[in-house]
C-alpha cells in the first residue's frame, strides 16, 4: 500500500501495556505515521513522540493542558486522517472536541466501566463520557458489558468491537521447578479503584484461620504510602510483601512463584493481569464485575466474588486455598486458556480487526 495514512494516538498506561495495544497499529499495512501524544516517550516503528517538557511532566494539570495543546498542533501541522483514544477522560475527551473541531473521525477506546462512569451509582460526568464516546466512528472496548451497556444507549453495533491486547502465551507459562512461596499474588497498579484497602483487610480475615497466609502486591502508585499503612495498623508486615515494580519478563517467575491470583477492583474492564496468570496456570479469584467474567468462570478457572466485602473475599480465598484438589481442579481449568484464546490474542489477528475499523471510520468521514 503506496499511500499510507498518518494518525494521532492519545495515551497513557504503562510502556508494556501501551506497547500491548499499540502494536497492531504498527504492524499495519495502511498505517505510516502514529503521532503519540503521552506524557513521556515510547520508543518504537512508526512512532513520533510528542510529549510535554521533561519539567511539567509530572505536574498533571500543567501536562494536561500541554498535550490538548500538542493534539491542537499535531491537527495542524501533520494533518492526521484519523484520532485514536486510549481511554475517555481524558482522551476521549480531547479526541471528541478536536476531531469534530477539524472535522475528521475518531476511534474510541473504551478502557474499562471507569471510563464510561459506571463504577459507583450517580457517578459524576457519566452524560459527557457517554457523549464523548458515542462522537467515535467506531467505538472499541474490552468485552460484552461494555459493548451492551452501549448498544442499549442506541449505539449501533456496526462501528463496536472488541480488540484485545496482545499476550504472549510463551512467556506467560507454567514454570517447572519453581517454589510455591506466596499463597496469593495480586498485580497492577496501588491505586483508589483497585481497592487495595480491601485487599489488606481480606488478609486480615484470613489471617485468623491461616496464621501464615502469604501475599505478594506487585506494582506500585499513588496509594502506596496509605496501603503500608494500613498494613501496619493491621499488623501485617508479615503476611503482605510490595514487592514494587517488576520488570515484565520477570512477572511471570513471581505469578508462578505464587499458588493463586486475587483483584479486588472496582471499575475494570478485562484486566490483562489476570490473562496473565491464567497462563501460568493460577486460579484467580475476582470480582464478578465489568467483564471479568467473560474469562473467569466461577469453579471452572476462578472463585467468583459477587460482593465487595471482606467476607465474601476471605471466604473465597479459603476455599481454594484450604482445599489442594479444588486448587488443583481450578488450575487445570485455568490453562485451557492458553488454547482457547491464543489465536484471538495474537499479532496477525489483532491487525486484522483494527484495520477493518479504521478503513471503516475513514471511509464514513
Amino acid at each position: 500500500m503506496t499511500n499510507k495514512i498518518k494518525i494521532c494516538v492519545l495515551a497513557g498506561m504503562i510502556d508494556e501495556k501501551l506497547k500491548s495495544k499499540i502494536a497492531p497499529l504498527q504492524s499495519s499495512n495502511q498505517i505510516g505515521d502514529i503521532f503519540l501524544i503521552r506524557r513521556t516517550a515510547f520508543s518504537g516503528n512508526k512512532i513520533h513522540n510528542i510529549n510535554p517538557p521533561t519539567a511539567i511532566q509530572k505536574i498533571k494539570v500543567l501536562a494536561e493542558i500541554y498535550r490538548f495543546m500538542l493534539l491542537f498542533w499535531v491537527l495542524i501541522k501533520h494533518k492526521p486522517k484519523l484520532i485514536i483514544a486510549f481511554g475517555t477522560i481524558p482522551h476521549g475527551i480531547y479526541a471528541s472536541w478536536l476531531a469534530y473541531l477539524f472535522n475528521i473521525p475518531c476511534i474510541q477506546h473504551v478502557m474499562g466501566k471507569n471510563d464510561l462512569r459506571l463504577t459507583f451509582p450517580k457517578q459524576s460526568f457519566r452524560w459527557l463520557a457517554l457523549k464523548c464516546v458515542m462522537s467515535g466512528k467506531a467505538i472499541a472496548v474490552r468485552g460484552m458489558s461494555a459493548l451492551s451497556y452501549l448498544s442499549n444507549k442506541g449505539v449501533n453495533n456496526s462501528i463496536l468491537f472488541t480488540p484485545q491486547n496482545l499476550h504472549d502465551f510463551n512467556l506467560f507459562k507454567p514454570l517447572p521447578n519453581v517454589v510455591k512461596e506466596y499463597d496469593l499474588i495480586y498485580v497492577g497498579l496501588i491505586s483508589a479503584y483497585k481497592r487495595l484497602d480491601l485487599m489488606v483487610e481480606v488478609i486480615a480475615e484470613i489471617k485468623k484461620k491461616l496464621p501464615n497466609i502469604k501475599l505478594l502486591i506487585v506494582g506500585d502508585g499513588p496509594l502506596r504510602f496509605k496501603i503500608e499503612q494500613l498494613i501496619k495498623q493491621h499488623n501485617l508486615e508479615n503476611n503482605i510483601q510490595l514487592y514494587g515494580k517488576c520488570k515484565f519478563k520477570k512477572l511471570a517467575v513471581e505469578l508462578n512463584k505464587s499458588k493463586a491470583f486475587i483483584m479486588t477492583s472496582q471499575g475494570e474492564g478485562l484486566p490483562m493481569a489476570m490473562i496473565e496468570a491464567l497462563s501460568c496456570g493460577l486460579p484467580v479469584i475476582v470480582p464478578d464485575d465489568a467483564d471479568i467474567t467473560q474469562i473467569a468462570i466461577d469453579k471452572v478457572n476462578a472463585r467468583v466474588v459477587k460482593q465487595w466485602t471482606k467476607s465474601d473475599f476471605s471466604n473465597a480465598c479459603l476455599n481454594v486455598l484450604t482445599d489442594p484438589a479444588h486448587l488443583q481442579l481450578l488450575s487445570q481449568g485455568a490453562l485451557k486458556i492458553r488454547n482457547e484464546k491464543r489465536d484471538e490474542y495474537s499479532l496477525k489477528f489483532q491487525t486484522e480487526l483494527w484495520d477493518r475499523y479504521i478503513k471503516q471510520s475513514i471511509k464514513k468521514s
